[in-house]
């Protein structure tokens, strides 16, 4: 198992070793064993980003791998050259792995139809169809603070339908047998097959809830026919002193980021004893380090 598209692509086994990977390599960092030796790993990013990039370039780093930081703006792409070609010239040029984030939904499956056997791959993100690091990382962070995931109650907030992890966290939930998942927000931005799922804001509506999952507004992935009034967005939704308060939540607050402050999230509550967005950071940088020990 050397390409990761999705998580559909992994087993309950390979996800167990990967978190107990990820706590040798937590324990263990810097000093990591070079696995990378006289590999050389590309990262291909076509929409920004800082966790996701950022830690896999440490990590394979970290791991002894020679990176390639490939920017498709600073690339014959501008001149017209295809990502077809561009992949395979990447090939020529004797790459042993790519970590690619684009904006077209589910081109990992094109990709990995597109690379060699020995050849590995890791989706930083692929439109609204994945982000299985992300998904990862986010899952060992809960159980890192949560003695029983099967029994965690999570409630992810926000912009749910133009998110790319929720699809890769979902799946990854069910396969570990957690069920226990509910939906606060605009309605229009939470698909109708979760209707059944949806909590309505009232007092103590979260009084009983483990893990509260933040998510910000994707307005850059909104179509035509999408459309959220922010003010009321802010009033009813956003995630502050006042909120935690009426809705008596009193667990741990999780964010994919890039964060809104002062949109879906506050700064006193991003940065309060609740938040586990730093400690989501962090994973992030020895689990994709772990994923790339276990796959290259």
């Amino acid at each position: 198992m050397n390409k990761i598209g999705a998580i559909e692509n992994l087993n309950k086994d390979f996800v167990n070793n990967l978190f107990k990977e990820t706590k040798k390599i937590k324990s263990e960092w810097p000093a990591l064993e070079q696995v990378g030796n006289k590999k050389t790993i590309c990262l291909l990013f076509w929409e920004p980003s800082t966790r996701t990039k950022l830690s896999f370039e440490h990590a394979a780093k970290a791991l002894g791998f020679n990176v390639l930081d490939f920017a498709p703006d600073q690339s014959s792409i501008v001149k017209g050259e295809s990502f077809e070609d561009t992949i395979k010239t990447l090939l020529a040029l004797k790459v042993d792995g790519f970590v690619i984030r684009h904006p077209e939904d589910e081109i990992s499956k094109t990709i990995i139809k597109m690379l060699p056997d020995d050849v590995f791959y890791i989706n930083a993100g692929d439109g609204n169809f994945a982000h299985p690091t992300q998904a990862l990382l986010d899952v060992f962070t809960i159980s890192e603070n949560h003695a029983d995931i099967q029994n965690a109650k999570i409630t992810i907030l926000g912009d749910v339908d133009h998110s790319r992890v929720i699809p890769s966290k979902l799946e990854l939930l069910k396969m570990l047998e957690c069920s226990d998942i509910s939906f606060l927000g605009p309605k229009n931005l939470i698909a109708q097959k979760f209707a059944p799922l949806y909590t309505e804001i009232n007092d103590n509506c979260l009084s009983e809830r483990d893990f509260l999952y933040v998510l910000r507004v994707q307005r850059e992935r909104f179509k035509e026919s999408d459309s959220l009034d922010e003010a009321s967005f802010i009033d009813n939704f956003q995630v502050n002193d006042d909120f935690l308060n009426k809705s008596g939540f009193q667990g741990h607050i999780m964010h994919p980021g890039p964060m809104n402050i002062g949109v879906e999230i506050t700064s006193n509550v991003a940065n309060s004893g609740k938040s586990l967005v730093l400690q989501q950071v962090e994973n992030g940088l020895y689990l994709r380090a772990a994923l790339l020990s276990l796959i290259s």
